[in-house]
């Protein structure tokens, strides 16, 4: 049998490609914690019901933009209820005062989220969490404070959120190491912010990603001016803060919440997908191997913005295949790279390999 009937036959077994969604981490949140006395208001179903919605909100609140996380917060449990695909009861226990305490594997549709968001006109964020190397620096009454005697400095890294929260989080913070020529060029520079140029931090050389952070505290105000670097790309920002009189810490530990959350964003914004502008990619896949086409399907279903896929021809030598997809060229691009997929662009035409 020649390796053309072999796959043709392979193709015919297994299910279509058409509509074929990804199972992506994207749509995943595990160890949702709720707990309840169960009674004949709150059945075992409820407090279920109870974790999809608990869910939701981790959910949005890890891959939409804090505008649009706001307009969803309200959404009914009937809806949210529909939205999940499937969940998974990991831990179930009595607490000391007799409350049903359940943990829950919990992972939403993705056609039916890309279906809500669409009609929402909502894009979402496709991250990954990443790592970062922070710089913050606080100047206070005119004097620059960067390691130890910085508040900032000493209390980023600290777990100031719940577990779950922490879990949830997208970035993974590493402070920069000390450096006597970062704190003599931030000296120099500090009466005009405009002028700062983060690629001058000897401390950032050989990090991908990272940012800084200067935080001016005055006896009446608060404001942080914000300079990132993440994946080449690079975002200021400015951020007036709160200020407690009567309670410096306490501004000075929401403002930790704000900047984290801020950084967020600019992560976010630089990753945003618009479910209602799929892009469609043809390209070509080389067969070497009779496998290699169920090991490239094998590799697209994990690839949460493809939407779906066709095969259009089928030779001997190779398949050619339509991709519907949501983002940008380069994302598609970069998400195939990380399956081990060899791409090779000639006058626009794609030839793919399985490495």
């Amino acid at each position: 049998m020649n390796k053309f009937v072999c796959v043709f036959y392979i193709l015919l077994f297994i299910s279509k490609t058409e509509n074929v969604f990804s199972n992506s981490l994207i749509y995943d949140v595990n160890n949702v914690e709720v707990k309840g006395k169960i009674n004949n208001y709150l059945t075992n179903k409820k407090l279920i019901e109870s974790a999809f919605v608990k869910a939701f909100t981790i959910f949005i609140d890890k891959t939409l933009l804090t505008k649009d996380v706001k307009s969803l917060n309200k959404t009914k449990p009937e809806t949210i209820k529909d939205l999940v695909l499937t969940y998974q009861i990991i831990k179930s226990e009595k607490t000391i005062i007799n409350e049903t305490l359940i943990t829950l594997n919990i992972k939403f549709d993705s056609k039916k989220i890309n279906n809500f968001l669409a009609k929402k006109k909502i894009s979402y964020a496709d991250i990954s969490n990443i790592s970062l190397t922070i710089l913050p620096v606080l100047i206070t009454n005119k004097k620059i404070l960067l390691y130890e005697e910085n508040f900032f400095y000493k209390n980023w890294i600290k777990a100031t959120e719940a577990p779950a929260s922490r879990e949830n989080e997208l970035i993974n913070y590493s402070l920069a190491l000390e450096n006597i020529e970062d704190l003599e060029y931030i000296n120099n520079i500090k009466e005009n912010i405009n002028l700062f140029d983060i690629k001058k931090i000897n401390s950032f050389k050989g990090n991908l990603n990272y940012a800084l952070v200067i935080i001016y505290s005055t006896d009446e105000k608060l404001k942080a001016f914000i300079k990132t670097s993440i994946q080449d790309i690079n975002i200021d920002r400015n951020i007036d803060l709160n200020f407690y009189e009567e309670n410096k810490n306490k501004s000075y530990e929401e403002a930790i919440k704000i900047l984290k959350k801020e950084i967020n964003q600019i992560w976010k914004e630089q990753n945003l997908i618009d479910v209602n502008t799929p892009s469609f990619l043809d390209f070509f896949l080389e067969m070497k191997k009779t496998d290699d086409y169920l090991r490239f399907k094998s590799a697209l279903d994990t690839i949460d913005v493809i939407e779906n896929y066709s095969v259009l021809e089928m030779t001997n030598s190779y398949f050619k295949i339509r991709l519907k997809y949501r983002g940008g060229i380069n994302k598609i691009k970069d998400k195939l790279i990380e399956q081990n997929i060899n791409i090779q662009i000639i006058d626009n035409v794609w030839k793919l390999k399985i490495k």
